[in-house]
């Protein structure tokens, strides 16, 4: 019983390889035969899509022939509508060149017109003018004296000016000369006065008592060529102490005097110094001024 199983298992096992070669052989075999049929349907489709590709080229060609032909026709339209625009052009400028011919003709033929009627005019006027030559030279000849007569007018004004600027000038060279001089006596008067304000200065503050009113300078050089010292509390200018002035009418005569300095503390006494004396100017001004205050603090004491 056991070597009929193996025989049968035997058998099975030959059966069951003799059906997977058949089964592969059948495969291979099916295989073979699609590969074959893609190829050959590959192989149609090549042929029908080179085909397509073909013919969709021979219809681009035709359409691009046709198109060349209706751009060509569409020149040959426009070339031929220029040229027909050119002569319409030339025909217009014939016409206008023709029009301006004749309107200048016609100017040309009003003005002979005018000029002879102006020819005879002037023919038909040249009788009377001559009748009227006599009147118009009386007519120049009282014109011309006419115009001669503004000439001299002129020329007479002009030398009016012309003497009235030379005067003008040296009226100006003679304010120059006196303000020069003016600010020479000036600077001589600026010494002095400089040597005044500070004794007044100084004296205001180290030498008046308190009781008393101090001293005053005032500078009126510039306005009449004086300044003076006075006291604070005096009512008027004029009620000055110590002055100080050049005599003279003019500003020369003011630069060649002597420097004049009068002292009304001792009843008007004047007394002259040369521009270099400043200093003996000051001594004395200091001089009057001390003999002043101690005759002031006698009458106090007195009383």
């Amino acid at each position: 019983m056991v070597k009929k199983k193996k025989k049968r298992n035997k058998k099975k096992k030959i059966k069951n390889k003799k059906n997977i070669l058949k089964r592969k052989k059948i495969k291979n075999y099916i295989k073979r035969k699609n590969k074959s049929k893609f190829k050959s349907s590959k192989k149609k489709n090549k042929t029908k899509e080179s085909l397509i590709s073909k013919f969709k080229f021979f219809i681009n060609k035709i359409l691009t022939k046709f198109k060349i032909y209706v751009e060509k026709i569409n020149i040959r339209i426009a070339i031929s509508k220029l040229k027909k625009i050119e002569k319409l052009q030339i025909k217009e400028k014939q016409f206008l060149e023709s029009k301006e011919r004749k309107i200048q003709d016609r100017r040309d033929l009003l003005l002979k017109q005018i000029k002879q009627e102006e020819r005879s005019k002037i023919v038909e006027q040249k009788d009377h003018l001559w009748k009227l030559g006599d009147r118009f030279k009386l007519i120049r000849d009282r014109y011309k004296a006419y115009k001669q007569k503004l000439r001299d007018q002129q020329l007479e004004e002009l030398e009016i000016r012309r003497k009235s600027r030379e005067e003008a000038k040296a009226i100006l060279e003679q304010q120059k000369a006196e303000n020069e001089v003016k600010k020479k006596v000036e600077e001589r008067l600026e010494r002095y006065s400089r040597n005044m304000k500070s004794i007044v200065f100084q004296i205001n503050k180290r030498y008046l008592a308190r009781k008393r009113s101090p001293l005053r300078f005032v500078d009126n050089i510039a306005e009449n060529g004086e300044c003076f010292i006075k006291n604070e509390d005096a009512p008027t200018d004029k009620d000055y102490l110590i002055l100080l002035f050049i005599n003279g009418d003019s500003a020369v005569e003011r630069l060649s005097n002597p420097i004049s300095i009068e002292d009304k503390t001792d009843m008007g006494n004047i007394k002259k110094f040369e521009p270099k004396d400043i200093f003996d100017a000051s001594d004395f001004i200091i001089e009057r001024l001390a003999i002043m205050f101690d005759n002031e603090r006698k009458l106090q004491k007195s009383i």
